[in-house]
């Protein structure tokens, strides 16, 4: 069949293209888990006193068409979060920086798996991705390209469609924070994995929010700064590259309207000696540490206090109510180190070899394909004649 002959060549072909894009996969030195050391403690939430501003940093307009799943526009977004108190927003459109945006941020990522990360403050708009499936070195290859551009790189929703794993986590390197409650999946494992590798990660927590007119999209998750409501945003950056950051999971189905627990004081005595305290009495607190190992459990009550271990390396904290779920960013020894992109063996993969080798092939056989179609097509043009 005639017809044939183009889907097959144009098939082929890309094909071949798509696996020589996939060959260009660097090899990394992964480095072994190191799990934070050292004497003093950083402790984020220092600051006297605790002066919380609410923020959402993953929303989605109308843009491309309609084809991403946005409805309203920017106007109507920024006045409904406006209405709930909101005195941070970004509008985190797939791909594309947003210029009625209050703060800099698109999300990049169009491939299957939803291999996502948001980026703020942005010098401009990165395309490179891996469409199809990915390896751990292709995640990372894709952080490397980001990073340079990116003024505050963080991993989207790890638990959606298992985007980042915590055996991912334990390893990247390059980004700055993580997306660990997200209305498609919350991924506080995934987060204490990057955290016991040795991995400074603040936590964000956003609605992901495509229709501001549901109100089950609005305020499901939220995030909680360490700024105050009248500082300037070229503070924001620091507040969050240095994890002053909360947390929260609306446990109802609609936003919250009456107060919640706050954090008031977090205090760490002689690098000794913790102690927590609430605006609000919680039904329970925990204290996080290691591998999310539970270090201490109270119920009823305002406030905590623990003796640290000596194998402690970083604690995070939780409270829990009836309305929300509040997940601190960690306190973690020694400061708040970050991995870097790893360095590159000069080898190329084993499996780039084999993209490359298969990318090859199909090109060969497209070229032949296209060889065999001119020489049918000046047969006939000869018969004709």
């Amino acid at each position: 069949m005639r017809w044939s002959n183009p889907l097959l060549l144009v098939g082929t072909s890309g094909l071949g293209l798509l696996s020589l894009w996939y060959s260009l996969v660097p090899v990394y030195e992964w480095a072994p888990r190191q799990p934070f050391t050292g004497h003093c403690w950083y402790n984020p939430f220092a600051h006297a006193p605790l002066v919380w501003t609410r923020a959402n940093f993953h929303i989605h307009t109308r843009t491309w068409g309609g084809l991403t799943k946005g409805y309203q526009e920017a106007p109507t977004i920024q006045r409904a979060y406006r209405r709930l108190g909101y005195a941070w927003i970004g509008l985190s459109d797939y791909q594309r920086i947003n210029p009625a945006s209050p703060l800099p941020l698109y999300e990049h990522g169009w491939n299957l798996g939803k291999v996502h990360q948001l980026c703020f403050w942005p010098r401009r708009v990165v395309w490179w991705d891996f469409p199809l499936s990915q390896t751990l070195a292709m995640r990372q290859f894709v952080l490397e390209r980001l990073r340079p551009v990116t003024g505050f790189l963080v991993l989207a929703h790890p638990r959606f469609m298992r985007s980042y794993t915590g055996s991912h986590l334990a390893q990247l390197g390059g980004y700055e924070a993580i997306e660990v409650l997200n209305r498609f999946g919350d991924s506080v494992a995934e987060w204490d994995s990057a955290l016991s590798s040795g991995h400074f990660a603040p936590i964000l927590a956003h609605d992901n929010v495509h229709d501001v007119e549901n109100p089950h999209q609005l305020m499901s998750r939220w995030t909680e700064v360490l700024l105050p409501e009248e500082a300037p945003v070229e503070s924001l950056r620091a507040a969050l590259v240095e994890g002053r950051t909360v947390g929260y999971k609306n446990r109802t189905p609609f936003p919250i309207q009456g107060p919640y627990p706050r954090l008031q004081q977090v205090e760490i005595v002689g690098e000794t000696l913790l102690r927590v305290r609430l605006t609000l009495v919680a039904d329970s607190l925990r204290l996080i540490g290691q591998e999310g190992r539970i270090r201490r459990v109270v119920y009823r009550t305002d406030s905590l206090t623990y003796a640290i271990r000596p194998d402690d390396t970083y604690l995070r904290f939780e409270a829990y109510t009836a309305q929300v779920e509040l997940y601190a960013s960690p306190l973690v020894r020694g400061g708040p180190k970050r991995r870097g992109i790893p360095p590159r063996r000069p080898l190329p993969s084993i499996q780039g070899l084999m993209a490359w080798l298969f990318g090859a092939f199909w090109l060969l056989v497209s070229l032949r394909l296209w060889q065999k179609r001119q020489t049918k097509a000046g047969y006939t043009t000869r018969s004709t004649a």
